[in-house]
């Protein structure tokens, strides 16, 4: 049947009305819903750009927002089949609560459509380059590499409006039913700083356990710390929240991604991986540069930082428990070339047009692993094929 499949049981609520939580894919949420403005407040631009902001700095493949509330009033929109419930082609379920996080999921899905676009007139404009000089290797790397960003686009794209909310539809309420509801939903909500960066990661402890370091670290914030995802040429600044997400999950995990496991130990013990990441960052800036977030230097790559981190792992745990002295397993960075003339690591990963090496970084970790590996050798480790990967 077509329509919107609901794979959910309606409760009764207060006698005359119907109540259920479902589970309902970004993309579905974009063509089902509608907003009006008899009940909803007027739309916050700053707040919707916001949330856009959020979501494209961070390169986001899934999102993790709080439960949207919407409401049915028609019930005959709702046809049961056997396999559940229906929502009838057409029929549409009235936000009301959670508009801008919608808007801001269906305004970052066509900015990436407009980006893909962009990037496809330039790859078709570079396989007639490519044709005519198809023995020019410049060329053909120029290309492969924007084929492979409008397939890495696209695949973001695609998960992102893959990704699943949770919902909460009212079924059967009137519009001044609708109106008193989105009063009592919102008669208490308290406004949030400004100022915290990650102010809707709140809910994620590592974020706490990044905040706390990058706001009581002296060698962090010498170095600098971007509250924004991208550092450009410009930037002096060390790293930024995201770099630090992910390097934080490499050395407490040793893995890409981190897992519900991490963030229930972080819940039970906050201020031990506090403490870790205080001591790796402590350690690791003063035997770097004077300033590592210059891009003359490799301390600046985020791969780099990320490698660093996927080496010390190995280092930190022994057996599961938490190993002493592991910090001892930087000293290996004691007069480390930092350069983009080091010789180990032009011979691994070779250099670029502009004269820089090619540590451009990549989801797939196989220039962690080869940095990871010159790593384990320099401190005199045996290195495992295969080891450093996720």
């Amino acid at each position: 049947m077509d329509g919107l499949n609901l794979q959910m049981t309606i409760h009764p609520f207060c006698d005359r009305f119907g109540l259920a939580t479902v589970a309902i894919q970004v993309q579905d949420l974009l063509n089902y819903t509608t907003i009006d403005p008899m009940v909803q407040r007027k739309l916050s631009g700053g707040q919707r750009r916001k949330i856009s902001n959020y979501l494209q700095e961070r390169e986001l493949d899934r999102v993790f927002f709080g439960p949207v509330t919407l409401s049915l009033r028609d019930v005959s929109s709702l046809a049961k089949v056997q396999n559940g419930l229906y929502l009838r082609p057409g029929s549409k379920l009235s936000i009301l609560d959670g508009q801008h996080r919608i808007l801001a999921l269906g305004y970052v899905n066509e900015q990436m459509l407009k980006e893909a676009r962009s990037l496809d007139k330039k790859v078709a404009a570079m396989k007639i380059k490519h044709r005519k000089a198809p023995d020019n290797a410049e060329i053909a790397s120029e290309l492969e590499q924007l084929e492979g960003q409008v397939e890495q686009l696209e695949r973001r794209r695609l998960e992102l409006m893959e990704s699943e909310l949770a919902v909460q539809i009212y079924i059967g309420l009137s519009e001044e039913e609708e109106k008193q509801l989105f009063g009592d939903i919102n008669s208490k909500v308290q406004l949030v700083s400004k100022e915290l960066g990650h102010s809707f990661d709140s809910i994620d402890p590592l974020n706490v356990v990044i905040q706390q370091v990058v706001d009581h670290n002296v060698f962090l914030k010498s170095a600098g710390v971007e509250r924004r995802a991208n550092l450009t040429a410009y930037n002096k600044n060390f790293t930024s929240f995201s770099w630090m997400y992910s390097t934080a999950t490499m050395l407490f995990t040793g893995k890409m991604q981190p897992s519900y496991e991490l963030a229930r130990r972080i819940k039970q013990d906050p201020s031990t991986y506090i403490e870790i990441l205080h001591q790796f960052y402590s350690t690791l800036i003063p035997l770097m540069p004077e300033q590592p977030g210059l891009p003359q230097y490799t301390s600046a790559s985020r791969a780099m930082q990320e490698s660093v981190a996927l080496y010390a792992h190995r280092h930190l745990f022994t057996d599961g428990k938490y190993t002493k002295n592991w910090t001892n397993c930087l000293n290996i960075f004691e007069g480390f070339d930092w350069t983009h003339e080091n010789e180990q690591l032009i011979e691994r990963f070779g250099v670029l047009d502009n004269g820089k090496l090619n540590l451009i970084h990549e989801k797939s970790l196989r220039k962690h692993g080869k940095l990871v590996q010159l790593f384990q050798e320099l401190h005199g480790d045996s290195a495992e094929d295969g080891e450093a990967s996720a």
